[in-house]
């Protein structure tokens, strides 16, 4: 029920077109991998729920459609995401290039300190890379993140990513709460109580 809910967090998924970042959430979400499936057309939604410092906070993972005509609506979500994940296929250095798109658009477009988490999608093709794991580690530690070696298809690193987003991003909001606040507010219930001691 959402009146248990102390707190959601809205996290965005981002990278070009055919990444894997469906595959991504299909495998964190519904443990599957399909080989041929469609591109995401604009946005999708998948929702997950944790329990942090005895709270229950529920995540809300939103994929990205990667091609340049859906854009626009990729932006318009990225304004409100409190947390991204960028993802790139290790064997496209197109799709690692293009990551430095998508964080001017976070940085133009969103006006919090988003955390992230960096995937290098598709390790499984290992004859195939073309991007080192030390290449983007060092890319991962100038952007100030965590980076992730993953793949969609076997799962490897694919939960590790996802969980780790939502916990870090949990406590960042909760570290703003307590500084704008001088107390952490992260439901309604503690808004009145805090109402009703002014």
């Amino acid at each position: 029920m959402d009146e248990d809910i102390n707190l959601t967090i809205k996290i965005i998924i981002l990278g070009s077109s055919e990444v894997g970042k469906t595959s991504i959430l299909d495998r964190y979400f519904k443990d599957v991998f399909r080989a041929n499936h469609l591109s995401t057309i604009g946005i999708d939604f998948q929702t997950k729920f944790f329990k942090f410092d005895s709270k229950k906070i529920k995540v809300n993972y939103t994929d990205t459609a990667g091609q340049e005509k859906f854009h626009a609506i990729s932006i318009n979500y990225l304004k409100a995401a409190n947390g991204v994940i960028l993802v790139f296929d290790v064997t496209n250095p197109d799709t690692f290039d293009a990551l430095e798109g998508w964080l001017h658009d976070l940085k133009e477009n969103n006006k919090f300190d988003v955390k992230k988490v960096l995937i290098g999608n598709k390790i499984d093709l290992e004859d195939r890379r073309k991007i080192s794991k030390e290449q983007a580690e060092k890319f991962a530690e100038e952007i100030g993140c965590k980076y992730y070696e993953g793949s969609a298809k076997s799962g490897f690193g694919i939960n590790e990513a996802l969980d780790e987003i939502a916990r870090i991003t949990y406590f960042a909001m909760k570290d703003q709460n307590k500084e704008e606040n001088e107390g952490v507010i992260l439901d309604k219930n503690d808004l009145d109580k805090n109402k009703k001691k002014k």
